[in-house]
């Protein structure tokens, strides 16, 4: 199969502003690697100047209620206020409570808190990531409308793998299918990965299905948006399997393993192969089931059998 790799949706935030205004610094260029919370840009907003404005005279009118409701409280212990007065403060500082959770709240969904004091609205990265897109320059009018995108943040620790499979193929599709992908320019360093997903729909543009697979990417070889061409692996009947490790090419070209005849001997036996994987070889012919073979390093015996030789 052939396909692309591209940006697993799971771990890509498109940053739209949550106030109007003007941006007043851009931090980040695209490429930059930015982490969760790093500030992108800050804004001059009047929408983030009201919000800290209301904050701050909700706090000042539920500090000045919390005195009132003290001071009646002191004077109906002394009898000289009436109990509707006292019920009366204590409602007026219930309310301010009220109005001041209200304001607090509206001003952190726009990345502000108690200390905020400033107009200024900082744009901050929601997770980490590499910035793919830079959408607003330095003087430019944002707004929250839910159109005018700022950033898009996109991380490639791990990627997506769409493959493309035509109806022929299908049939010997299944979830769970072992495949090994070879992403263009990177042939001699294929990636192992199953497939996780096979779409119930058809691409009505390449009349083809598709078929996702992940793949870590912590090292960042892979880009998203690479060509790739994948092999899929799929149980079809049974067969005789042998680690990678154990098989081997000798200078004749063909295929060989080591058997074990007796403790400390090996014989080396020439074998067919079908299908190879990254990590196993089946094996068509030249071994029985049970046959003790060297697993690992056979390459290494070989070796130093033909150095003996000579």
């Amino acid at each position: 199969l052939s396909g692309h790799t591209d940006f697993d949706p799971n771990k890509v935030s498109r940053v739209f502003p949550l106030v109007t205004g003007v941006a007043n610094h851009i931090f980040v260029n695209e490429g930059d690697v930015v982490r969760k919370g790093q500030v992108l840009a800050e804004v001059y907003s009047s929408d983030f100047a009201s919000a800290v404005s209301d904050f701050q005279k909700a706090r000042a009118h539920e500090q000045v209620t919390q005195k009132a409701l003290a001071r009646m409280k002191h004077l109906l212990d002394s009898k000289l206020a009436s109990q509707s007065d006292f019920d009366q403060a204590e409602s007026d500082e219930s309310q301010a409570r009220s109005d001041y959770d209200r304001s607090l709240s509206s001003l952190k969904e726009l990345g502000g808190n108690e200390k905020s004091t400033t107009s200024v609205f900082q744009i901050t990265a929601p997770i980490d990531g590499t910035v793919v897109e830079r959408l607003i320059q330095q003087g430019s009018q944002v707004r929250n409308d839910g159109l005018t995108l700022a950033f898009t943040i996109g991380s490639t620790s791990s990627l997506w793998v769409m493959l493309d499979a035509y109806p022929e193929n299908l049939r010997s599709l299944n979830v769970g299918d072992s495949v090994v992908i070879k992403a263009a320019g990177m042939e001699e360093h294929p990636f192992t990965s199953k497939i996780e997903y096979i779409a119930s729909t058809v691409d009505p543009t390449s009349f083809t299905t598709k078929i996702r697979c992940t793949l870590p990417n912590s090292g960042g070889l892979l880009k998203p948006a690479m060509f790739v061409g994948a092999t899929v692996y799929h149980a079809d009947g049974q067969g005789l399997y042998i680690p990678a490790s154990a098989a081997f090419y000798d200078a004749d070209g063909k295929v060989y393993v080591f058997i074990q005849t007796a403790p400390h001997t090996f014989r080396k036996q020439e074998v067919g192969t079908g299908q190879t994987e990254s990590d196993r070889v089946q094996i068509m012919s030249g071994l029985n089931m049970g046959d003790t073979i060297v697993a690992d390093q056979a390459l290494f015996l070989n070796d130093e059998l033909q150095a003996d030789q000579k």
